[in-house]
């Protein structure tokens, strides 16, 4: 699922983690029958906390079990065609909106230890204010024999201030992450086991992290409806101990609620939904954005955003949020030392958001 611009702080879906040396020693036992669970020595983030989850070594993966298509109660239906919504009125740029759509294409692999198989591609397009900011396709499956869903990796692109896609990073399962072969993720388990852990990014360069069951029998309102019976997730960063985000998950549905992305509004799972809006962005043929002239420096724009969160300037870029081009001045605040990205339109020198 698209995780965003920040989530909660770095800009998960366009930056590129930094390569970290993570404690290679894990010891795990393996799954007791459909159970994500794992035992034995802790691993280490890179905070030093000690965490246990399990990983591809637990799971028995065999390319026979493996589809492109098929359903988990708790997952969004892996069929050709079937799409979603998801929207965040009040985030930094305006009004953030996500398309999820299932393709009809898939994504062949040839994994050592577990064959040939093939993934389906779920494309992800997020927009700010309108204007599409971030596109992804996403490689996803389900095992027949456990109704678990596994994700193979993602490449993804940014929108420059022109309009054009620029490959923002990818990784894939199988392929060396410059500490290893990358790893398949679980994003969720079947049944659903409150305190299991398990790995939920395996690229330790790009998208390394877990995910643990945090409760189960909730009730949740958003604007698609009101839902039952239904879980919380927490995604945790292997590599940066402060990016932790929550999900909500619920039957024949999938997810309705990510603190990052914001809250379905509209999805094919729900036959009284209107989803005559998904595509409207790109059906509006909106002019591409011109490019930019700043009419303050850069270091006008620290010095306007240093008043705002005092602190330490880390860097400094020029970025396009929804239909602003700006400076994103990011600092480490000096009252919580949380990173802390101020975004200073180029021409008026206003802040126009900011983004923890």
């Amino acid at each position: 699922m698209p995780s965003t611009r920040k989530s909660p702080s770095h800009r998960a879906w366009v930056l590129l983690a930094p390569l970290v040396a993570i404690v290679a020693m894990f010891s795990w036992l393996g799954l007791h029958g459909d159970r994500a669970q794992a035992t034995g020595e802790p691993a280490r983030t890179q905070a030093g906390a000690r965490v246990t989850f399990s990983s591809l070594k637990d799971w028995n993966l065999k390319a026979e079990n493996l589809s492109p298509r098929g359903r988990s109660p708790l997952y969004f239906p892996l069929e050709p065609g079937f799409k979603y919504i998801m929207e965040r009125p009040n985030r930094s740029g305006g009004h953030f909106r996500v398309e999820v759509l299932v393709l009809d294409k898939t994504e062949p692999f040839d994994i050592p230890g577990i064959g040939k198989f093939e993934t389906a591609i779920v494309q992800e397009e997020a927009f700010d204010d309108g204007v599409l900011d971030q596109r992804a396709e996403n490689w996803f499956c389900i095992d027949k024999s456990t109704n678990h869903i596994y994700s193979f990796g993602e490449v993804r692109w940014e929108t420059d201030k022109l309009g054009r896609d620029v490959l923002a990073g990818t990784w894939r399962a199988g392929e060396d992450d410059g500490n290893g072969i990358a790893e398949p993720g679980l994003l969720m388990p079947e049944p659903f086991v409150v305190g299991d852990r398990y790995v939920s990014d395996g690229h330790e360069a790009t998208a390394h992290g877990y995910t643990e069951n945090m409760e189960k029998g909730l009730s949740i309102t958003v604007p698609a409806g009101t839902f039952e019976d239904c879980v919380r997730t927490r995604e945790n960063s292997l590599t940066n101990p402060s990016d932790i985000t929550d999900k909500w998950w619920c039957p024949g549905v999938g997810i309705v609620k990510d603190q990052s992305v914001g809250e379905l509004v509209a999805s094919d799972a729900l036959p009284q939904t209107d989803m005559s809006s998904f595509g409207r962005h790109h059906r509006q043929n909106a002019a591409q954005t011109t490019p930019p002239v700043a009419k303050i420096t850069d270091s006008q724009a620290t010095e306007i955003a240093l008043k705002e969160v005092p602190g330490k300037v880390t860097s400094i870029e020029i970025e396009r949020l929804g239909k602003y081009n700006v400076y994103a001045v990011e600092i480490i605040a000096k009252e919580d030392g949380v990173e802390t990205d101020v975004f200073v339109d180029l021409e008026s020198g206003k802040i126009v958001g900011t983004d923890k």
